[in-house]
């Protein structure tokens, strides 16, 4: 991958930031650690706080002339497409004989799995700004939903959603009692 790119998904895995909103970041948005924006999918304000070695690699990067630091490769005045994140990941994860379904929006789902095991639910729905809660729980336990029997976009309905978590639980428990 490119080094830009899996810049983009560390920050992506830092902020919970959507992909789309992490490669639209101007220079101007970030000061030291904090980054500033207004989320594009929700029009949300936000603020997140990045490493010290995040901040440093991003405050390396050139920003283009339209003044985003994650340029367009063809266009000095756009930033980099979530499509062109997307290629690139697919393409080094086939390189390196992952078979796993990784793409850029997965970083999010991998932040609400660990901010959901440091801080809870209602922490997690905060930091990624969901309206609804159930929203929040796809994210918050989509380790346990996307294993080899259960895929999160088969969840239709909450019954199901709560019966899959139930099992995973379950499972969980037992490995744990040595049952």
């Amino acid at each position: 991958m490119t080094y830009e790119n899996v810049l983009a998904l560390r920050v992506a895995l830092e902020t919970g930031l959507r992909i789309d909103d992490v490669l639209s970041l101007r220079a101007d948005q970030i000061v030291r650690r904090t980054i500033y924006g207004i989320a594009e999918k929700t029009d949300k304000p936000y603020r997140k706080t990045i490493s010290a070695e995040l901040a440093k690699r991003m405050s390396a990067l050139k920003p283009n002339k339209g003044g985003y630091i994650f340029a367009h490769r063809l266009d000095p005045t756009k930033h980099r497409t979530r499509q062109a994140v997307w290629s690139n990941m697919k393409k080094a994860a086939a390189l390196m004989g992952v078979k796993l379904n990784a793409a850029p929006h997965s970083a999010r789902k991998t932040y609400a799995v660990e901010m959901f095991k440091d801080k809870g639910l209602e922490q997690t729905q905060k930091e990624l700004q969901h309206d609804r809660i159930s929203t929040t729980m796809i994210y918050a336990f989509s380790d346990m939903l996307c294993s080899a029997e259960h895929k999160t976009q088969d969840v239709v309905d909450m019954d199901a959603f709560a019966e899959i978590i139930a099992e995973k639980v379950a499972e969980k428990l037992k490995k744990r009692l040595d049952l």
